[in-house]
């Protein structure tokens, strides 16, 4: 009895460090945040009308739905987070709709500094009914490479301050650039997002010249958060 008890004892250790050594590496939980949410995150109702600057033509998206729900993920290589799921839909006035949702990096890739970066950092694919998709917005604006779908490069151009847009002046905008958006006819463009306002214009230039084309731009909205 007395022999059986000293093998368990000597046992013990080997059980305890082979039990931690399975349990799965923990890396974290990841929430967008208020200060992201301020540009994407808007109650059902909530519109935007916008005017096209070269025909005149007026086009409205009106928030249809935000969701966010908190998504586990465990990997194979016995790593494991936790990360924000986001999605959103915009229905335009005359048919149709967008939406836009989350990535999320593989959990079983190297937790290296690049995917650290990746899993704090919210790019939103977005897509039109049957269309291709693109990325025309990443969040937080603390992160200069947002990615973008296959083929496509989406980058944070630059932060104002302040812009204003047909007479009127918005605040905290961030412009982001595309080098082929597969949205909008897969040429260059930019998109320009207001702290708590949305999206308050977009602009479409030339691959040859990089030549400004048209653009759409804000005239009204009535927004709720």
């Amino acid at each position: 009895m007395k022999k059986s008890l000293i093998i368990l004892l000597l046992a013990l250790p080997f059980v305890l460090t082979t039990c931690k050594e399975d349990e799965p590496q923990y890396l974290g939980e990841f929430r967008l945040g208020p200060e992201g949410e301020a540009y994407i995150k808007f109650e059902p109702g909530s519109y935007w009308v916008y005017e096209n600057d070269k025909t005149g033509e007026r086009d409205s998206i009106t928030m249809a739905w935000y969701r966010s729900e908190m998504i586990h993920f465990e990997g194979k290589y016995l790593r494991e987070y936790y990360r924000e799921h986001i999605e959103f839909k915009w229905n335009l006035n005359n048919s149709g709709s967008y939406i836009s949702y989350t990535p999320h990096p593989f959990v079983d890739v190297t937790p290296d500094e690049i995917w650290q970066s990746s899993v704090r950092r919210w790019a939103f694919t977005t897509t039109q009914e049957a269309g291709s998709p693109s990325t025309i917005v990443f969040m937080p604006t603390t992160h200069k490479y947002g990615g973008g779908v296959s083929g496509q490069i989406t980058t944070l151009n630059k932060t104002h301050d302040s812009l204003k847009v047909q007479g009127e002046w918005f605040y905290d905008v961030a412009e982001f650039e595309i080098d082929n958006d597969w949205m909008w006819d897969s040429k260059p463009t930019k998109y320009f997002w207001a702290k708590n306002i949305g999206l308050i214009k977009r602009e479409q230039y030339s691959h040859l010249d990089n030549g400004y084309i048209q653009g759409w731009h804000l005239i009204k909205y009535n927004v709720t958060q």
